[in-house]
C-alpha cells in the first residue's frame, strides 16, 4: 500500500466518525500530530509515531523505504518540496472531523514519489 493510500484510509475511518460521540481513530491522529508539533522534527521521536500510521507495516521491504522517506531520511532530505508536504501531513493531523475534508490534501502524492508500488 502507497504513503497516500494510507493517508486516504486514514481520512476515510476520520470521517467514519462524523457525528459520532466517541471519536478514536480522529483522537489518535490529533494527539499524535500535536505530540510530534510540540517536539519538533530534530526530536524525531514523536515524528516516527506520526509517520507510522501512513507506511504499510506489513511490508517489511516497503516500510522502512516508506518511514525513511516520512521522516526525510531519504534522498529527499532537506528537499524543500518534499519538506513542506510532510510538514502538512502532521499539520493535517491536527484536524477533527470538523475539518477531515482537508487532510492529506497538501502533502499529496509527492510523498511517493521514487518509492516502487508492486503491481495490485
Amino acid at each position: 500500500m502507497s504513503i497516500q493510500q494510507k493517508i486516504k484510509e486514514t481520512q476515510r475511518a476520520i470521517m467514519l466518525e462524523i457525528g459520532q460521540t466517541k471519536k478514536p481513530v480522529t483522537d489518535q491522529v490529533q494527539a499524535l500530530a500535536l505530540a510530534a508539533i510540540k517536539e519538533g522534527r530534530e526530536a524525531k521521536t514523536a515524528w516516527k509515531n506520526y509517520m507510522k500510521q501512513f507506511i504499510d507495516a506489513d511490508d517489511p521491504v516497503k516500510s522502512p523505504k516508506q518511514l525513511a522517506r516520512l521522516m526525510g531520511e531519504d534522498d529527499t532530505k532537506d528537499n524543500k518540496e518534499m519538506d513542506d508536504k510532510r510538514a502538512y501531513l502532521i499539520a493535517d493531523g491536527t484536524c477533527t472531523v470538523e475539518t477531515v475534508t482537508n487532510f492529506g490534501r497538501n502533502a499529496s502524492i509527492q510523498l511517493d514519489v521514487g518509492l516502487e508500488e508492486e503491481p495490485a
